[in-house]
């Protein structure tokens, strides 16, 4: 059962990369409402409206929320600066709201795949118009390839945007390295597990061993009294952490736990009403097709909602 919940993840993971696959969908208007319906679980919808009626309810059940416009190797300058000019919009927004908000993205998605200081540029515009309107602004982590590239690019920004932080993967063996020098800047850490295929060389195989890892760096990290997100669904490490604040007296005012929109909700109630600070990540647009592969290949057992969801009105 394992081996073959394995060969899903596995398969999964080259179905989100193959183009002709994507390209076939986008190209069926039936099958993509349809696919579509199963990853509205996961996203905000595909416009910013959409995204923050949903915000409105994480809202009320006492959540903060980062919103991410989801993309990533944009390789064409006219598509990354429409999406520099739609992060802007999100930054309008949520001032515009006064929304509990931060905003999330990907550096491929602003031009760094292109060019380096054409990333750079894009990413000085978003972070200025986010510390103005006094929100945070996320740096997500992407493949093994692009870890220094981004790392390098987090450094640049944090000597001027103390409202611009970093996530950091804790199956990358480089990440002990890694967390000593951000733990040197002024931004937040959202530690995760990690989610891209690595070589066994450069990373450890997610279970016990990456389980282990992260247990240490949020007692790091939260011994340190360092701004932090601890962005995780797993119950163990959500209860270590608990653990851990309440045997040491932590104070708490400077970390919480975030989740990612649609993924255990009940866990991170509970955690509100132990009285943490909480938030869920609410991505939105249309380049949702990887994302979804990525919330089923964490998971094979979501496999069956997503195909229940996408049923719909079907049945």
């Amino acid at each position: 059962m394992i081996d073959l919940q394995l060969q899903a993840v596995e398969a999964l993971r080259s179905i989100s990369r193959n183009e002709k696959i994507k390209k076939y969908l986008l190209q069926n208007p039936s099958l993509y409402k349809i696919v579509l319906r199963a990853a509205m679980r996961f996203i905000g919808g595909e416009t910013l409206a959409e995204c923050f009626h949903i915000a409105q309810q994480i809202t009320v059940n006492g959540h903060a929320f980062t919103i991410d416009f989801i993309g990533e190797s944009t390789r064409d300058e006219k598509a990354v600066n429409l999406a520099t000019e739609e992060f802007l919009r999100v930054v309008s927004k949520i001032k515009k709201t006064r929304s509990t908000a931060s905003i999330s993205l990907d550096l491929s998605h602003i031009g760094s795949v292109i060019d380096k200081e054409l990333g750079h540029t894009n990413a000085v515009r978003i972070a200025e118009a986010s510390r103005k309107a006094g929100i945070e602004m996320m740096i997500s982590m992407e493949g093994i390839d692009r870890t220094d590239s981004i790392l390098e690019e987090y450094f640049r920004l944090s000597k001027t945007y103390e409202n611009v932080g970093i996530t950091i993967q804790a199956y990358l063996h480089r990440t002990k390295k890694d967390l000593q020098e951000v733990l040197k800047r002024r931004g937040k850490i959202r530690l995760v597990k990690g989610a891209y295929k690595v070589p066994e060389t450069e990373a450890l195989p997610l279970g016990s061993k990456t389980d282990k890892a992260y247990k240490k760096y949020i007692e790091t990290i939260l011994s340190q009294n360092y701004l932090c997100s601890i962005a995780t669904h797993d119950e163990n490490l959500l209860m270590h952490a608990d653990t851990i604040i309440k045997r040491h007296k932590l104070k708490i005012n400077k970390m919480e736990f975030e989740m990612l929109h649609g993924v255990t909700p009940d866990r991170l109630l509970q955690l509100h009403q132990k009285g943490y600070k909480t938030r869920e990540y609410l991505p939105y647009g249309k380049e949702w097709y990887l994302y979804l592969c990525h919330r089923l290949a964490e998971n094979p057992a979501n496999i069956y909602q997503a195909l229940a969801d996408a049923a719909g009105n079907v049945l």
